[in-house]
């Protein structure tokens, strides 16, 4: 048995997108996410992004959303402005359209476009040089947070800890 079994399962690489999943990720990102995207060069980097919540997501709910994209692609053949052409080779335009008549249909369809866009336009936000452009920093607030909870429940903590690392008693034989 080699050492790469032993490590089991969270070891593993994250599975990243097949091709044609982040192909039609990339375009979708580029119609979501704010126009800066692409003049800052980041779809690089929100793929990147994507992929690491990707990988983190269930063997099915990994293959579901990949079936997602791909339907999300090929649907766009019916959509008249489409002109028989998949969702990644539509224009701007087009391809904002389409999303936009999805959306507007609502239903399963509606809702589909509307989380993975949710889902998208969060790893553009999760960028380290996005936060610091919109101003958002966690870090102390966070600490500021912890602070006084630490402060209010730091006996409870404590005891806490030391239940879950003390060693468990073994009976006297």
């Amino acid at each position: 048995m080699e050492d790469r079994d032993l490590a089991g399962p969270s070891a593993a690489t994250p599975p990243p997108l097949n091709p044609r999943a982040r192909r039609v990720t990339r375009r979708f990102a580029e119609v979501v996410c704010p126009p800066g995207m692409r003049a800052q060069h980041r779809t690089d980097r929100v793929l990147a992004e994507f992929e690491l919540m990707f990988g983190a997501l269930a063997p099915t709910a990994r293959r579901a959303l990949t079936v997602a994209v791909v339907a999300l692609d090929l649907g766009a053949r019916l959509y008249p402005r489409a002109r028989g052409r998949r969702f990644s080779q539509l224009d701007d335009q087009a391809a904002e359209a389409y999303l936009r008549a999805m959306l507007a249909r609502g239903g399963v369809v509606g809702e589909l476009v509307q989380r993975l866009r949710g889902l998208v336009v969060m790893c553009y936000y999760e960028l380290p040089a996005v936060q610091r452009e919109i101003g958002y920093r966690p870090g102390p607030y966070i600490a500021a947070v912890s602070r006084r909870r630490l402060e209010s429940y730091g006996p409870q903590v404590a005891a806490g800890e030391a239940a879950v690392t003390a060693a468990p008693e073994r009976p006297e034989p």
